[in-house]
């Protein structure tokens, strides 16, 4: 895959969960509990300085005790999030398994 196609691909998911009205949902590595909701602009900034890692753009915006480990997910809600998540793992290990 190129670089061209790997930076439309990331305009077109931004412009979608702007469009969905979607947040960021820190969970848990094993989704077990969520522990923060944050608005979409905000986290994008926020991960981009963090080169990327949850626990540390979770602290740039005031929200203590994420672990390293914790997961970020997109979606319109804390269900719908996990879903998501969930399904494309599901996808991803038949792909594999192929």
């Amino acid at each position: 895959m190129s670089r061209h196609h790997n930076i439309e691909k990331s305009r077109r998911q931004k412009k979608m969960r702007k469009t969905r009205d979607e947040h960021a949902f820190i969970f848990t590595e094993d989704l077990s509990q969520c522990l923060a909701k944050v608005e979409r602009e905000d986290w994008e900034d926020a991960i981009s300085f963090a080169g990327g890692n949850p626990a540390d753009a979770a602290e740039m915006l005031g929200i203590e005790g994420v672990p390293r480990n914790a997961k970020a997910l997109w979606g319109r809600s804390e269900a719908e999030a996990k879903a998501i998540y969930v399904n494309w793992q599901r996808r991803r290990s038949k792909k594999k398994a192929t």
